[in-house]
């Protein structure tokens, strides 16, 4: 079964409410945690792969982006080194979307009821941390979340945004739909489509 699946059915889990949502949940995490067990070399080889393929730094997407938006990446960048990767990906990016103290995301956050703990458990399920490794010395961004930084900042120009706000971003993330980030928000029922509709209806 693989995430999108996964993500589906998670969707009804949080449909159905109760004590039906809760074990579908449970099984949700389970069947993460065994697919890493029975693929464990092929997370690593993905790992090593993104960071064979990532070059930008992460000072060089800073420009641009208004100060709670800096302080989100930066965020990422510590749930990065916490969970011993060597890269910045999706996963540690809508996390620190989800931690962020921004009034704006507060209220997002608060409409789409996403429990970060279990956010957490099912980033972790897909990608699980590294905590045998030693701490790398400079982080870089995948490949996948410089795009969404391109995408949040081309969203920001169209909008008339003079910086890119941490909404934009979230919207940027969720578009995307294919890293780990997305598609664990998306199980959570933050569809790209409920974040955009959302983020639309509130004042600027």
């Amino acid at each position: 079964m693989d995430l999108g699946t996964v993500a589906a059915v998670a969707v009804v889990a949080g449909l159905a409410g109760g004590a039906v949502g809760a074990a579908t949940v449970g099984t949700v995490e389970g069947i993460l945690r065994q697919r890493y067990v029975r693929h464990k070399p092929r997370f690593v080889a993905y790992a090593r792969s993104i960071a064979a393929a990532t070059d930008q730094p992460f000072s060089a997407v800073l420009d641009g982006l208004d100060p709670d938006s800096r302080t989100i990446l930066t965020i990422a960048r510590q749930e990065a080194i916490q969970s011993g990767h060597s890269h910045i990906g999706t996963e540690h990016l809508a996390m620190a979307l989800r931690l962020s103290t921004n009034s704006t995301l507060i209220g997002i956050w608060e409409q789409l009821n996403v429990d970060p703990d279990t956010m957490r458990r099912r980033i972790e399920a897909a990608v699980p941390p590294n905590l045998a490794g030693t701490a790398p010395t400079e982080l870089r961004l995948t490949p996948r979340v410089a795009k969404i930084v391109a995408i949040a900042r081309a969203m920001a120009t169209r909008r008339k945004r003079p910086e890119m706000a941490p909404e934009i971003l979230l919207i940027a993330l969720a578009d995307e739909r294919e890293g780990v980030g997305a598609q664990v928000l998306a199980s959570l029922g933050a569809t790209a489509e409920r974040i955009r509709e959302i983020v639309d209806t509130m004042k600027p």
